[in-house]
């Protein structure tokens, strides 16, 4: 016999509910042996035999107490009078842990909780904190709490001020068999049913004062609020990592049970909760049985997007049913969540996965001249104008003023309105007269206006006569046919077209020196075409697929596998010569990957050489430890872990991706095969270091280094997370004479190209070009500019220093180093600016300028490579305002400061 039992109880109107109770504890390992007791108070038979097969006892309760018309009272109340005395009804236990039936066990951390509580203080209850502290009106729950404490002990609780403390919940508790608690609650119970016939809140406020008043609140453990989720106080947030529900509050743990308080909120089969990455789902709060997910709509964004969350902006806005929904083109099927305007709920936005296409499309053209056909209340326009566009927007819908005012107030919110100019007018009508009368040509145009023949063809027309000459057009609502009938123009009209698998299907078309931004599908979404829509190319629907498969044979996260995705099809869409090389391959699921690159996207055939043992990780050394210094061998990830056969692993997806005959494994440790294979591997276009050790990653760097492609890729996947990893990568910078240019993926992964590579050269030795070189002289000077302020003064500033530099015999005798982050083109305009009024004021005076100083503009490297640099400047010359590298501002400014006269 156990020696805890957790005990629930529910009637025929409660059954489903209850069902969720108790599989959420059988189905969980911890669960399948923890005795189970259930109190009947009116199921039927065929429920109670269901309950029969998942619990332990069956017990019908008696009233236990002399109850006031005891026969008008309903059954189900007996579940709450019968509380104090569940070690009589199920004796033998030495913990007794009670869950309501509108009450599901997530994680088992709380049910461990409960079970220590009640044998380190007896009882052990969780409180309501959460209904004052979102409340909208706190006082209000105060004045009920007040009011049901005098209904039942009269005004005891005046004097103990037991109104103004939190509640402590009786629908999940625990306590000994052994604890005074049961007598105290027992009698404060009894007290409260002889004052009122109404038992409703009787367990739980008879349970509050025998704490307060007979057993002392620090003789009872208060258990975390997760232990005890009421989802009627505060909605908890989705974690669609971990598929978890957690508190809506960092870190985000867990919760342990949620307890579905309040009617309202058992009625309700779903509730649009906010997740952990700050997007929305519609969800069951239920327990979701047989493992299913408790989601049924959900915002989805392509992983590789930048993100952007605009919500604050529209107040309104909410989820709506698209079931009921009367247009034919709307794809109820797909899962993502429909939103609306409160006012207009017949008329839906665009999805979060089509706004975030507007919004990275816009960012690839910021600065540049946008149109939007149709805007509605502005979602859309937001998202591209916060994108970076000049955009202006024609709608119909703007000559009224309350959808005017309505949009301008939420790009105003959104802090876009500059950027904005709003038109109420017709298409094409209107966008003639703006392109006319401001002479004007768009770059980006997004068409979202009146979906019915022939609309969306004039508004093709119309925007193709007046985009730019490098130009992107965006359709929404394409599976509609009659919006498709603008797509279908220009593609015959000799423009680039492809469709986004999106909710309602998005399309771009574009030409000239633009493309469009990558998309992936949803790929938890069994996507299917109209038939209108056949003939065009779908944006990544197959990588999406493949992602999914690779998913389960590689420790790399999503950003990394797209880094790596991205840079092989760069190298293939560019013909750049040369070979993939994988070193530290597992279970092989980035070796496939990129294999499926080159069979989908390479021009001329390629090999992907993949190197590891196979048989676990080489023994580390003293200096690789992890980020937060444990040893390598202590982390779990140490000497012989990640063993993978090729067999059972990379020859498994490899083949299921099509792509083995492309694979060369290579077993053995690096030091014994990097040397033997490296002639016939050749030139390497892209070579992936995933190595971990020190030791490792310069056999990589001292064996392959030189035969990558000056315009190939290095994608290293340790860099942050390993410490001999980072010191290998710096050392061989070092040995070369050289700073890479790490480009961050996430927190670990980071990658490069030779061609981006800073050296360090000194005088005029070689001929080389600025942007590739850091050029040193006799007297090296240091600038930290903050280039973002005042241009004017910074220019004036520079011609302080460029002015006698120049003016100086030998002005090549000076090397300026400037930090160029975080925005190198700026830096370079700024400096060229200075630099030519300068020039024009000594030519002016007759002085001929054929010599002047070297003149570095240095971005993209980390504090570590600057700290290298420092020591070979000589001075400073210090600025108003400057921006130095993390943590090293105490360096620079030990660097003397150049004085010159003027």
């Amino acid at each position: 016999m156990n020696s805890t039992i957790i005990v629930t109880a529910a009637d025929s109107k409660f059954f489903e509910l209850v069902q969720g109770t108790i599989l959420s504890i059988r189905e969980k390992p911890q669960g399948h042996s923890v005795d189970i007791g259930f109190l009947d108070v009116g199921c039927t038979p065929e429920q109670l035999q269901w309950i029969g097969q998942y619990v332990d006892h069956i017990v019908e309760p008696d009233w236990n107490y002399d109850i006031p018309d005891i026969d008008r009272q309903p059954k189900y109340l007996k579940a709450l009078v019968c509380r104090p005395f569940l070690p009589e009804y199920f004796p033998g236990y030495e913990v007794y842990i009670w869950i309501d039936a509108d009450a599901w066990v997530q994680d088992w951390s709380a049910i461990e909780l409960l079970t220590l509580g009640a044998r380190y203080k007896n009882l052990a209850v969780v409180p309501e904190l959460l209904d004052t502290l979102f409340h909208p009106y706190p006082f209000s729950v105060q004045a009920f709490r007040r009011s049901e404490y005098i209904k039942y002990f009269g005004d005891v609780d005046v004097y103990n001020h037991l109104y103004i403390r939190p509640f402590l919940n009786s629908g999940v508790f625990s306590g000994s068999n052994s604890g005074i608690h049961w007598v105290a609650w027992k009698n404060r119970l009894s007290q409260a049913i002889s004052m009122s016939r109404d038992l409703s809140f009787s367990d739980q406020c008879s349970l509050n004062l025998a704490i307060h008043n007979d057993l002392g609140i620090d003789n009872v453990q208060i258990l975390p609020l997760f232990c005890n989720w009421t989802v009627h106080s505060k909605l908890p947030l989705w974690d669609p990592k971990r598929k978890l529900w957690v508190e809506p509050w960092k870190p985000y743990i867990p919760l342990g049970i949620l307890h579905i308080t309040t009617k309202q909120a058992k009625d309700r089969k779903t509730h649009v909760a906010n997740t952990t990455d700050g997007f929305k789902v519609e969800a069951s709060l239920w327990y979701p049985r047989s493992h299913s997910s408790p989601i049924r709509r959900y915002d989805y964004v392509s992983a590789n997007q930048k993100k952007i969350y605009l919500d604050y902006s529209f107040p309104l806005m909410t989820a709506i049913d698209p079931g009921p929904h009367p247009w034919p083109y709307l794809r109820k099927e797909v899962p993502h969540l429909c939103t609306a305007d409160l006012r207009q709920p017949i008329i839906g936005f665009v999805s979060r996965d089509e706004a975030h296409i507007l919004y990275n499309t816009a960012l690839k053209l910021q600065g540049k001249n946008a149109l939007e056909i149709g805007c509605w209340l502005g979602w859309s326009t937001a998202h591209l104008a916060a994108g970076g566009v000049i955009l202006d927007v024609v709608d119909p819908a703007l000559a009224d003023p309350q959808i005017y005012g309505s949009v301008d107030q939420s790009l105003r919110s959104a802090g876009v309105r500059s950027n904005v100019n709003l038109y109420p007018g017709y298409s094409p009508g209107k966008v003639e007269e703006i392109a006319q009368q401001e002479d004007c040509r768009w770059s980006l145009i997004f068409i979202d206006g009146n979906h019915d023949s022939p609309a969306p063809l004039q508004d093709a027309q119309v925007a193709e006569r007046y985009a730019a000459e490098d130009a992107l057009i965006l359709f929404h609502d394409l599976a509609s046919p009659d919006v498709a009938e603008g797509l279908n123009y220009l593609r015959d009209r000799g423009w680039n077209t492809m469709i986004y698998q999106t909710m309602q299907i998005m399309g771009v078309a574009w030409r000239g020196n633009v493309r469009p931004v990558e998309h992936i599908p949803d790929p938890a979404v069994n996507w299917t075409l109209p038939e209108h829509l056949k003939d065009y190319p779908v944006c990544n629907l197959e990588l999406s697929r493949v992602l999914e498969k690779v998913k389960s044979f590689t420790l790399l996260g999503f950003e990394r596998l797209w880094s790596l995705y991205s840079l092989a099809k760069q190298v293939c869409e560019e013909d750049i010569p040369g070979n993939f090389v994988e070193c530290g391959v597992c279970r092989g699921g980035s070796s496939a990957l990129l294999a499926w690159v080159i069979k989908n996207y390479s021009r001329r055939p390629r090999k992907l050489y993949a190197f590891d043992t196979f048989s676990g990780m080489p023994d580390p050394t003293e200096v690789d430890r992890d980020y937060r210094g444990v040893a390598a061998n202590d982390t779990g990830f140490g000497s012989g872990a990640l063993a993978a056969p090729i067999s059972e692993n990379l020859e498994v997806i490899a083949r299921e991706l099509g792509v083995w005959d492309l694979i060369v494994p290579v077993p053995g440790l690096f030091a014994d095969t990097l040397p033997i294979y490296r002639d016939q591997v050749g030139e390497v276009a892209l070579l992936h270091a995933d190595a971990d050790w020190y030791q490792s990653t310069m056999d990589i760097f001292h064996h392959f280094y030189d035969q990558v492609h000056s315009q190939g890729f290095i994608q290293i996947d340790d860099y942050g997370h390993w410490q001999g990893c980072w010191k290998a990568v710096h050392d061989f910078e070092q040995e070369i004479g050289a700073f890479f240019r790490l480009h961050s993926v996430d927190y670990t992964g980071v990658w490069l190209s030779p061609s981006e590579n800073w050296l360090v050269v000194r005088d005029g030795l070689t001929e080389i070009s600025k942007s590739e070189r850091i050029r040193l002289s006799k007297i090296n000077v240091g600038l930290f500019p903050y280039w973002e302020m005042e241009t004017e003064q910074l220019i004036q500033e520079l011609e302080g220093l460029l002015e006698p530099i120049l003016r100086s015999p030998q002005p090549e005798d000076y090397a300026l180093i400037f930090l160029g982050d975080p925005d190198p083109q700026l830096a370079n305009q700024t400096l060229e600016i200075a630099a030519g009024n300068i020039a024009l004021r000594l030519m002016e005076e007759g002085l001929e300028l054929s010599r002047e100083p070297f003149c570095s503009v240095v971005a993209g490297l980390n504090p570590y490579q600057w700290e290298r640099l420092i020591p070979q400047l000589n001075y400073r010359y210090h600025l108003k305002r400057e921006r130095y590298p993390k943590g090293l501002r105490p360096a620079i400014q030990k660097l003397p400061v150049l004085l010159l006269a003027s």
